[in-house]
């Protein structure tokens, strides 16, 4: 998976840590489901099955637990990182599952039962239903010749922020990973709460484990709002010293790496062909993320004189 969705990138940043699966495995599993698992068995499987066509929607974080104490079973998590209500998912999850068990097969195993479990923070509801809901004029005589499954799904938008913030989760990394994910596409909202999401991890950013994910943290706001960094290195500030630190190393560190690549392209492109209103754009796209003329004209090679005039440019 590209790290071009920033999405994709803090789900698996997050989930990759078992500390963290345990923890909403714990929170968020059926009762009767939860207690035959040993979670002490769980195991990171380091395989993505996600297809060509299945990539379109889902990218997935995959452990290997042990089901009342002897019996292998695989734990799904599907991250939906397209953020909309996914059309007959049943059909996306079957696929998924039967890719599972052709590499049982391939690798001569015996079938490993699956838990698909669909991670959901987009703004409209997910409605779960059956499969055979899908179906009309569908009775019992034909219900029994469809697949017959069900999928978990967590529906961020079905929280409250004030659930997240204390009564869902332990970990304090998931809490503020969850109101980041719920948060991020009403950009006005999110600016006006950060503050008080990032508040939630204040001792954890003490740790040095908890300054890497706050680092985490900021490289996603980064690539997935507009949020200026000074305004992120502000309130990480008020909230850690080390914190505020971490923030405005990073925040230097995404601009010296140019993550912005596609936006320094375009910059180009829009020189070379003479496309100026494109190239403006994109200069004033980068100005407002932060990037200094220097910083600018150095990534590029472009002089600072046409950069002055792209970004003065009027509309």
């Amino acid at each position: 998976m590209e790290i071009s969705n920033p999405h994709d990138a803090f789900f698996k940043e997050i989930f990759s840590r078992k500390e963290n699966a345990v923890d909403f495995i714990c929170s968020t599993l059926p009762e009767d489901l939860k207690n035959n698992l040993d979670l002490s068995s769980l195991e990171l499987d380091n395989n993505s099955y996600i297809d060509e066509e299945l990539k379109e929607n889902f990218s997935d974080i995959v452990y290997n637990c042990l089901y009342r104490g002897k019996s292998r079973i695989k734990i799904s998590l599907l991250f939906e990182h397209k953020s909309y209500v996914v059309n007959y998912p049943h059909l996306q999850i079957l696929r998924y599952m039967l890719k599972i068990w052709q590499t049982n097969i391939k690798q001569k195993e015996g079938l490993v039962p699956i838990i698909p479990i669909v991670f959901y923070h987009g703004k409209e509801r997910w409605l779960l239903r059956e499969l055979s809901s899908y179906f009309e004029g569908i009775d019992e005589i034909l219900r029994r010749f469809l697949p017959g499954f069900d999928y978990l799904l967590t529906d961020l938008s079905g929280y409250s922020d004030e659930d997240l913030k204390e009564r869902i989760f332990l970990n304090l990394s998931l809490r503020i990973f969850c109101l980041l994910m719920k948060n991020i596409f009403d950009e006005e909202k999110l600016k006006g709460h950060l503050g008080e999401f990032l508040e939630v991890g204040k001792i954890y950013y003490e740790e040095e484990k908890g300054l890497r994910f706050l680092e985490g943290v900021i490289r996603y706001i980064y690539n997935s709002t507009e949020i200026k960094p000074e305004e992120v290195i502000e309130i990480a500030k008020r909230i850690s010293a080390r914190g505020g630190e971490v923030a405005m190393t990073t925040a230097v560190r995404l601009r010296d790496e140019g993550l912005q690549q596609g936006l320094q392209q375009g910059l180009q492109q829009g020189l070379q062909q003479g496309i100026y209103s494109k190239a403006t754009e994109t200069a004033k796209s980068m100005f407002r993320k932060g990037f200094s003329l220097e910083i600018i004209a150095e990534i590029t090679g472009l002089p600072e004189e046409d950069l002055k005039r792209l970004i003065n440019e009027k509309d």
